[in-house]
């Protein structure tokens, strides 16, 4: 029997860890917290929305979609975002989130500006036809101590995702295209090889931004 296993309950599919007293990860786009985010978050302050150099009709890639919600927030700001997504679990919680968030007449417009891809980002960046504005980065960094005290879904999520051994190599495919703008979001402590052309750093995270 797999510990996690991907459950479908009355308010959508969601992943639980059996060996584990948390509550299953479910992504919500319309849960309290999240959509008080979108109505009195600082929208286009955000740190986000400066990394990206935010403005309606944008083009954004995100590489790692993960629980979606950086890219759902861009989109509610005006971007056309895609999603790529590796993991066939987290593409199928995201699909069905996207699928709920629809319901809302408030979250409609959002969602219709997102696609979600199932996707290896490292081949679907070497076969890009279309460049797009921006190119987004937030990989599974390997845990450290202080990542014990992340919110219980993202615990979950770390260990069934684990940490992405790729890193350098998908920041590799994301530099050898011609997008003029990358972004890769970080722990705030966490050093880069390669300077940025600026970064934005929040209290546990920062947004390293390369322009060229």
């Amino acid at each position: 029997m797999s510990r996690f296993q991907l459950q479908s309950s009355a308010s959508g599919l969601r992943l639980a860890d059996t060996q584990s007293r948390q509550h299953p990860l479910q992504i919500d786009f319309a849960s309290g917290q999240f959509s008080y985010r979108l109505r009195k978050g600082g929208g286009k302050q955000e740190s986000l929305a400066k990394a990206v150099g935010i403005k309606q009709g944008l083009s954004v890639l995100d590489c790692t979609a993960g629980l979606g919600r950086d890219s759902f927030l861009l989109a509610s700001m005006g971007c056309n975002v895609t999603m790529l997504e590796r993991s066939r679990v987290m593409a199928l919680l995201l699909e069905d989130a996207l699928r709920r968030a629809k319901n809302h007449d408030d979250l409609k417009v959002s969602v219709n500006r997102i696609r979600l891809v199932h996707a290896n980002a490292i081949g679907y960046l070497a076969a890009l036809e279309q460049v797009p504005d921006v190119i987004m980065l937030d990989p599974m960094f390997p845990t450290r101590k202080k990542s014990a005290h992340v919110k219980g879904e993202m615990q979950v999520l770390q260990r069934f995702l684990g940490s992405d051994g790729d890193i350098e190599e998908l920041f590799a495919a994301a530099l050898a295209t011609s997008c003029k703008r990358l972004v890769v979001k970080r722990p705030v402590s966490e050093k880069s090889e390669l300077s940025p052309t600026f970064s934005l750093k929040g209290s546990s995270t920062r947004f390293d931004v390369f322009v060229r």
